[in-house]
């Protein structure tokens, strides 16, 4: 019965918010028995993004750590997260409390892998989802990390391997990306 529910509810919110696509990704999801375990290595670096103000957010992962530091309006909001590995059918609410841990999942979206990460006993709303990727940038390729949020998982910002780039590029929007503005 509770399959049933949730399966007319997604199948619900995907006809009113851009149609099937938002299903994919709940789709992806269900089909992990647990979630990640480690993060996958393409992740495993620092990575920089230039906020055009002289400073830069910075996001690394480890084989399970993420660690971030973000400035916004003045001031830098740091965090680290370690990834923790249950089963998708745990429920959160039950869970023992850990303000510091995160669980992830793999799925795929509009032809790209992606992660998704949620807080230990996170129960409802969205996570942050990242991507490793390599574009192209006047010919030249990069590894470049995306930050995106929401149910059409919308692209947020770019981050790159070094503050040089992170700085050249700043707030570049790259074709095929579906952006906030």
């Amino acid at each position: 019965m509770k399959k049933q529910i949730l399966l007319t509810t997604i199948l619900l919110a995907a006809m009113g918010v851009g149609g099937f696509q938002t299903s994919q990704v709940t789709t992806a999801h269900a089909r992990a028995k647990k979630t990640m375990k480690v993060y996958p290595k393409r992740y495993r670096h620092s990575w920089y993004h230039y906020d055009g103000h002289g400073k830069y957010d910075k996001v690394r992962f480890t084989k399970k750590v993420w660690h971030y530091a973000q400035y916004y309006d003045g001031a830098t909001t740091k965090g680290t997260s370690t990834l923790h590995s249950r089963s998708v059918r745990a429920d959160p609410d039950k869970a023992k409390i850990h303000g510091s841990w995160v669980v992830g999942q793999k799925f795929s979206f509009r032809h790209a892998n992606w992660i998704d990460l949620r807080g230990w006993n996170q129960s409802a709303g969205d996570g942050t989802y990242y991507k490793v990727t390599t574009k192209k940038f006047h010919g030249k390729k990069l590894s470049v990390l995306t930050d995106a949020y929401g149910a059409m998982v919308t692209t947020d910002r770019h981050c790159y391997r070094s503050k040089k780039v992170a700085k050249r590029l700043g707030n570049h929007h790259f074709k095929g990306e579906s952006y906030s503005v």
